[in-house]
């Protein structure tokens, strides 16, 4: 019996071969692990500022693939300088801080300080409610200090201030009151106290002027709704100019919310009598043009400190009272 002849096993394959590398060349340099500190290959930014400054000081070189990375190779001849102009690259990259485009700019809390102001001034408008004894004399402040065209126009200008600070009743000033902190509290967070409070005064007192000149005598108004709308106006303003140029549809959106927040917010008439819509209008178009001038001044610099608030703050009420000493 013959032995049958065994079944040839199947080859196995051989491994490949792996490709020799051409790289590095012949008298090319790997600078990859000199430059970046480790060896691994560099990342896709890296490889990408590399070329870009050996290609501005004409010095040859190739970046080549590697896995997910990428090397650097530069003649040898030329080693050593692309190695200085890429180190002094790097020393003046860390020496300039770049802003974050991305980063939000971190403003300060004002709200606490805005209610404790808004507080003394609610307790001042309530104490001009009615007739009050002033030194021992009975004072009818209304008359005093109310909005009237007429006499305005004959000279009582101090009337436009004085008018911001008298309501109708306690609603009345309840509502200005609340209003009022609202508007502040988002203007003072672009301008400071100081500062946002004298705008949302001389919007008001320039919009009960405008109003008194474009409307003639025969209107009486009182009530700090044009100082509401004023600082209205200004926050849209500031905020307008605050990113200028260029002008676009997000940078544009906060003065048109304004607008929006004028046609909704203007109902409450003073002494139960229509709504004071020229009031809130003129009140809103003085604070938007001051506030567009605070926002092109303060885009160029930083936000006044807390010396210059506080003078902000004193010129407003050094206004108050110097219209209630006029009107006295």
């Amino acid at each position: 019996m013959t032995d049958s002849p065994r079944p040839a096993l199947p080859r196995r394959p051989l491994p490949p071969t792996p490709r020799p590398s051409l790289w590095p060349r012949p008298g090319q340099r790997d600078l990859t692990q000199a430059v970046t500190g480790h060896p691994g290959p560099a990342t896709a930014i890296r490889a990408r500022e590399w070329d870009l400054i050996l290609t501005s000081r004409s010095i040859p070189h190739a970046i080549r693939r590697q896995g997910s990375g990428y090397r650097l190779f530069v003649p040898r001849r030329r080693a050593e300088e692309a190695l200085a102009e890429l180190a002094g690259y790097a020393a003046e990259r860390q020496a300039v801080v770049l802003p974050d485009p991305e980063a939000e700019l971190v403003r300060p809390q004002v709200w606490p300080t805005v209610l404790a102001v808004m507080g003394l001034v609610t307790a001042a408008w309530g104490f001009l409610l009615g007739e009050r004894l002033f030194f021992g004399r009975r004072v009818a402040w209304k008359a005093l200090g109310a909005g009237d065209s007429a006499a305005m126009l004959a000279g009582q200008w101090y009337r436009a201030v004085t008018a911001l600070s008298l309501h109708a009743d306690p609603a009345h000033l309840l509502g200005n009151a609340v209003s009022g902190a609202l508007f502040l509290a988002l203007l003072c967070r672009e301008t400071g106290v100081g500062l946002g409070f004298a705008l949302a005064l001389a919007a008001g007192a320039g919009g009960n002027v405008l109003k008194v000149l474009i409307q003639g005598p025969g209107m009486h108004f009182l009530g700090a709704s044009t100082a509401v709308f004023g600082a209205l106006g200004a926050l849209g303003g500031v905020r307008l100019a605050s990113r200028w140029p260029p002008l676009t549809f997000r940078r544009s959106a906060p003065a048109g919310a304004a607008l929006m927040l004028l046609a909704m917010l203007g109902a409450g008439g003073e002494e139960g009598g229509p709504v004071d819509l020229a009031g809130h209008l003129f009140g809103f178009l003085a604070g938007a043009a001051l506030g567009l001038a605070a926002g092109f001044w303060l885009a160029g610099r930083d936000r006044p400190g807390p010396a210059a608030q506080m003078l902000w703050g004193a010129l407003a009420l050094g206004l108050a009272v110097a219209a209630w000493a006029a009107a006295i």
